[in-house]
């Protein structure tokens, strides 16, 4: 099978590494020389290309058999609502936009979405599931996750998204430090919930569900996450906040997120759990 992976970074190397190792003609793709250099030290074939460029994703998606898109906007441009504003409809949106008009009638395609996508509408509900409300939010998170979720729901049963909890894996840094990262460079003022509850999700857990939503011929909406209750944002970051010395986080609660548990029933059904996502360390702070 040829497979087109957009963006090449934290989990989309992974998971070609992983389809290389099963037989698969793997293309990865960056944004930059240097990336693709960078990626060409491990890959075969690797391209320059930004999915928001119609000609060059149409030149990149002929041909292949499947395009995994895990391309996703950048922490730090993430902060504020007018940092969301610039990244992601052009990484979310119209990257989607192209590559849904320009592959072929019997490419699949497998997305990574968000579980911010739900916000805080199914907050009544005892379980979220994939049937559950999605947040109304205007902010540009949620709201251009849904929309890129719409422009390849729109491909039929060709496309998988799979909504996440916030990716991490070697060389990520630590949660602890994360949190110091905050009070010294955001002034302690963080954009989600304090209430919402922190679903994570291995990278290599993630490669691994794109890597199996394409040899078992998967569709639709899955939730992928760890089917462990994680603690709230406000426990586990006010905890690391006291353990340092410092004082608790503000949540501006600009990007709303799930209060109630997250069930991943439909894609264990269909033959996947993530199973390195969850630090039982955590469990006494759900």
């Amino acid at each position: 099978m040829k497979v087109l992976v957009i963006g090449a970074g934290f989990v989309g190397s992974a998971a070609a590494t992983r389809l290389v190792e099963l037989g698969h003609e793997v293309t990865v793709t960056a944004t930059s020389a240097e990336k693709v250099a960078a990626l060409r030290e491990r890959f075969d074939n690797a391209v320059l290309l930004r999915g928001s460029e119609a000609d060059t994703v149409r030149g990149a998606v002929a041909g292949q058999d499947a395009v995994v898109v895990t391309a996703g906007p950048s922490a730090q441009g993430s902060m504020t609502p007018e940092g969301r504003a610039r990244t992601y409809h052009d990484v979310l949106v119209r990257t989607a936009e192209n590559v849904a008009a320009n592959v072929g009638p019997q490419t699949r395609v497998v997305s990574l979405s968000s579980l911010s996508v739900y916000g805080n509408a199914a907050n009544h509900l005892p379980r979220i599931d994939e049937g559950s409300p999605v947040t109304d939010s205007d902010d540009p998170s949620p709201s251009n996750f849904l929309a890129m979720e719409k422009t390849y729901s729109a491909l039929g049963e060709r496309a998988v998204v799979l909504r996440c909890g916030d990716i991490f894996g070697p060389g990520d840094p630590p949660i602890a430090e994360k949190v110091a990262m905050a009070h010294e460079y955001l002034g302690g003022s963080v954009p989600f919930s304090g209430d919402a509850l922190l679903y994570r999700l291995y990278v290599e857990d993630a490669a691994d569900a794109v890597v199996h939503a394409l040899e078992h011929d998967l569709s639709g909406v899955f939730n992928l996450t760890h089917p462990e209750l994680p603690p709230t944002n406000a426990a586990l970051f006010d905890t690391l906040s006291a353990d340092q010395g410092l004082p608790a986080l503000v949540y501006r609660d600009e990007i709303a997120s799930p209060a109630s548990p997250i069930s991943v029933a439909r894609l264990t059904e269909a033959g996947f759990t993530a199973t390195r996502s969850f630090d039982p360390a955590l469990a006494d702070l759900g």
